[in-house]
């Protein structure tokens, strides 16, 4: 086996690539916690409280950014959250109006006639 036929032993390394420091390591992996965290909060803003859980997940999505992680997946479940809560509390609401509207063209039957 000669080199020649495989390349030389460093073959996959990139040659112009320098190493990575400590402190841009450490930067990555805090942009990194900060996308994990947006995706979490994101997940819980759809299956609980909306109103809470979506604005931290776009918030923790921008920090995420801001260390250079791209953390679409945080953003776009937070903001669909708060329209899952909006839309529920809608939904809600009219729901209750219909309630007392019927309710209230029931005649009562205490009520005597004169």
């Amino acid at each position: 086996m000669s080199t020649s036929q495989y390349g030389p032993p460093n073959a996959f390394q990139q040659q112009d690539q320098r190493p990575v420091t400590m402190g841009e390591l450490r930067w990555y992996m805090e942009g990194m916690r900060h996308a994990r965290l947006a995706t979490v909060f994101g997940v819980l803003s759809i299956f609980s409280l909306g109103i809470l859980f979506g604005p931290l997940a776009i918030g923790r999505a921008k920090k995420a950014e801001a260390f250079g992680v791209p953390a679409p997946e945080g953003r776009v479940l937070g903001w669909v959250g708060i329209g899952l809560f909006i839309l529920g509390t809608v939904f809600f609401v009219g729901y209750m109006a219909l309630i007392f509207s019927v309710v209230g063209s029931l005649s009562d039957p205490g009520r005597m006639s004169a």
